[in-house]
């Protein structure tokens, strides 16, 4: 298809811009300091075929669990801040509203919440109800989590298709700018003994005809389908619900006069074990494709007076008239279904099984250009936003009344500070262009945070995506050039370079990454360090399970700074998901990391998950060497010391962390819902080497919460979240009870109360400390605005030996975004 001079005009100037910007991003400010946020974006990637969450975090956290386990129209992950973000152990830590890139139409909202000291919880919302799975790669300043209930693409590392979900797929066999001719029509149907039609789309103006198999409802007939045309169309590709009058459920039905179906209630019922008998042989027939008994038994049984199975077998009904190829008794008896269950449990699969058959007629006949698909050329979506947050603190000292003070103490001076007055602005971009063969997606995050404090941190800029992407459907090749962020394939989080996958078969994948390493998205990029990676994955046919392998080498100031080989894998089916990861270093000879996470359905309604890991802390590079160096490359390094004694200078800053955790959730009735976690942490010891201090083991730290979520309890759309956390740490013991709600106001507004209380005791001085904190949020949000406001506060007061501590803590924030 030849390409516009507009295209390449537009490809010209993204690229231009793209430069430019990473080029020229002026952000002077290179030393590490603690974030003054904790996630830097939210990255939400919108392919055809999938949906993907990458969560990229300003320094590293560790996941605790999250709720609800698999579903829901709205996930709480709860993380906890490690040292590296400047927090102390059991801090408050103030809400936020994270930047989001893309996603306009799947995540309504994302926000950071405290709920209990010490932790954070990511509140992610989505626009309907979703089914997802979650996990954290090697890097633990990266959380990725996937929609899974969606078409795969081919080859791609991506969850099976449950087996009861129906989606429109079909094979793109051919496209050109004149009609087809009626032979090759009939060809391309003698060829794969497959309904084939043509469907007419415009790009650039330009009419477009497309020659096509199906519609097809599942995917591994699609696969074989298309392992079967690619003989003879070497350019055909898979389409999933692209075309608009089978995927869009407002698009005008085709109507036909259909059969009539069995009246409800003609015959005299039958006694529950005879029901139950039939009813098992018909589901029996339908397990075996014996449609010819199946037809039989389930019309008897939609004879029958309403029972409970009854819109059950409705569907079956349905089902295996269209398997069994009557098609016009399939869509009576599945237009049937919709009027006596329009709210039933499988109405929307039924709705959509009822449009690809409606509109396969269609499609076939002369002169029906079956409806277009996607809007094609050019499309833009993005953001803006802004949050302003001043975050004040003042401590006051006198001397103890509980126990005697030695003669001249004082108490330390009264303090106050400002950790945060500043001013946030984020915007993130998208420009996608979809074309008859190539698709083009330029995305950008930015921000700017003006600092009104004397803290020292300055203002700031942040470049966190900017990036341009090319895919070309027919040959299976994505390329990604620019900043971007990548969570797997041995990549540790967000980079500088480009990113290749080619699909070279239906099942097989080759992921290929090269880039500079980018640690911190408020600087400019740095070149000393850079990397590679290769991957192979590979999703079978039909399977629950998908699996790559991959292989990365790192290099810093020119050394060698990480060469590790490791291992993904995902197992989903409708009751059970697991995620596993190993990545070895082979140069160290050392396990960098091997998680394990699994959520498993459980009788009565129980949900049970798993995390299971045991990692090096931080990510073993040789940069490690330089963790409490008065240096800061490793060519100032290699001026005192040998590289074997760097190399193992690295392994001495590097512990082991292990982290077990193990979540049980149970919905109760339709309004409550409850989850319960125990955790077990511990980090090994350092030795003491070229210098630096040896640093001891923490310990085993547990820590056990219960939550209590509420929904519609006192009016309808209310939200309420009960949490009590107890947990024994190297620097203490701390207990905490949490109270959180959203009430609705009028239209749009909503009003959020929260308190929480803790008690905690400090090893370090045998003190005690009660803690009070409130707040109180209050939001718009309706179609692209989001506005909320919070103002909170905290009171605490310490009791140690000699003096006692208050502390009044005072936070007020205001913040908006725009969508569009």
């Amino acid at each position: 298809m030849a390409r516009s001079n507009t295209r390449r005009q537009l490809c010209a100037l993204a690229l231009g811009s793209l430069s430019a910007l990473l080029a020229g991003s002026a952000l002077a400010q290179t030393a590490m300091q603690p974030p003054q946020r904790l996630v830097d974006v939210v990255e939400v990637t919108d392919h055809d075929d999938q949906v993907d969450l990458a969560i990229q975090f300003n320094c590293s956290m560790r996941y605790l669990t999250h709720v609800p386990a698999s579903e829901g129209t709205q996930v709480h992950v709860q993380l906890q801040p490690l040292s590296d973000c400047g927090l102390s152990p059991f801090a408050m830590i103030p809400s936020d509203t994270p930047p989001v890139s893309g996603g306009t139409g799947i995540v309504s909202a994302a926000r950071v919440e405290s709920n209990a000291p010490g932790q954070v919880t990511l509140v992610l919302d989505f626009k309907k109800s979703e089914r997802f799975v979650l996990a954290q790669g090697v890097d633990p300043r990266g959380l990725r989590l996937r929609l899974v209930d969606r078409a795969r693409g081919r080859g791609k590392i991506l969850v099976n298709q449950p087996t009861d979900t129906v989606s429109n797929f079909a094979i793109n066999l051919d496209s050109q700018p004149t009609p087809f001719d009626p032979a090759a029509v009939q060809l391309a149907h003698e060829r794969l003994q497959a309904p084939v039609f043509v469907s007419e789309t415009t790009v650039d103006g330009q009419k477009w005809y497309r020659l096509r198999v199906g519609p097809i409802e599942r995917r591994a007939e699609a696969e074989r389908l298309l392992n079967r045309a690619l003989p003879d169309y070497p350019r055909a590709w898979l389409a999933i619900g692209d075309d608009a009058l089978t995927s869009d459920p407002n698009a005008p039905a085709v109507h036909e006069a259909l059969p009539p179906v069995e009246r409800i209630g003609s015959d005299p019922p039958l006694d529950p074990a005879a029901l139950n008998q039939m009813l098992a042989q018909a589901r029996k027939a339908m397990s075996a494709r014996d449609y010819a008994k199946a037809i039989p038994l389930l019309t008897k049984l939609q004879r029958q007076p309403e029972f409970p199975e009854r819109a059950q077998v409705q569907e079956l009904l349905g089902l295996a008239r269209e398997r069994s190829g009557q098609l016009a008794h399939a869509k009576a008896e599945y237009e049937e279904y919709l009027r006596r269950y329009p709210k039933g449990e499988a109405a929307e699969r039924v709705a959509l099984r009822l449009r690809i058959l409606r509109n396969a007629a269609a499609k076939s006949r002369p002169g029906s250009g079956g409806g277009s698909g996607p809007e094609m050329g050019w499309q833009t979506s993005g953001g803006v936003a802004q949050l302003f947050r001043y975050d004040g603190t003042r401590v006051d000292n006198s001397l103890s009344s509980i126990a005697p003070v030695p003669p001249g103490s004082t108490p330390v001076p009264t303090s106050a500070s400002t950790s945060t007055d500043a001013l946030f602005n984020d915007v993130d971009l998208l420009a996608r262009h979809r074309g008859e063969s190539i698709d083009i997606l330029t995305r950008l995050s930015a921000g700017y945070a003006k600092n009104f404090s004397n803290n020292g941190l300055g203002d700031t800029k942040r470049v966190s995506i900017a990036s341009i992407e090319l895919v070309d459907h027919p040959l299976g090749l994505m390329a990604r050039l620019g900043r971007q962020s990548r969570n797997q394939d041995g990549i540790l989080g967000t980079f500088d370079g480009v990113f290749l996958s080619y699909q070279f078969r239906p099942s097989w994948g080759i992921n290929v990454g090269a880039g500079y390493p980018v640690e911190q998205t408020t600087v400019a990029p740095q070149t000393q360090q850079r990397f590679e990676t290769l991957a192979l994955a590979y999703t079978p046919p039909g399977a629950h399970w998908d699996a790559s392998v991959f292989a990365a080498r790192q290099t810093f100031d020119g050394v060698r700074d990480r060469q590790a080989a490791g291992f993904e894998g995902r197992f989903i089916s409708s009751r059970t998901s697991l995620v596993a990861l190993v990545d070895y270093d082979t140069s160290f000879r050392s396990l960098n990391a091997v998680t394990l996470f699994g959520t498993v359905q459980l009788p009565r309604r129980w949900s049970v998950s798993i995390d299971a890991e045991r990692r090096n802390s931080p990510v073993l590079t040789t940069r490690n060497a330089l963790i409490g160096q008065p240096v800061a490359t490793l060519a100032e390094l290699e001026q005192v010391f040998t590289l074997q004694q760097i190399y193992q200078l690295a392994l001495d800053r590097t512990p082991i962390t292990d982290n077990y955790s193990l979540t049980a959730t149970r919905p109760f009735g339709e309004r409550f819902q409850f989850a319960a976690t125990v955790a077990a942490t511990q980090t090994a010891a350092t030795i003491a080497s070229g210098g630096v201090d040896a640093q001891p083991a923490s310990g085993l730290e547990l820590s056990y919460q219960t939550q209590l979520y509420a929904s519609s309890l006192w009016r309808s759309g209310d939200f309420h979240v009960l949490t009590f956390t107890y947990a024994k740490t190297e620097i203490g013991k701390i207990a905490a009870l949490s109270g959180s709600s959203r009430f609705p106001l009028f239209g749009a507004w909503r009003i959020g109360p929260r308190l929480t209380i803790d008690r905690r005791t400090i090893l370090s001085d045998d003190s005690t400390e009660l803690t009070y904190i409130p707040s109180m949020l209050i939001d718009y949000q309706r179609d692209r605005t989001l506005l909320q406001f919070e103002v909170g506060g905290q009171l605490g007061k310490r009791d140690a030996l000699l003096q006692t501590q208050n502390t009044k803590r005072y936070y007020v924030s205001l913040a908006y975004r725009y969508s569009f």
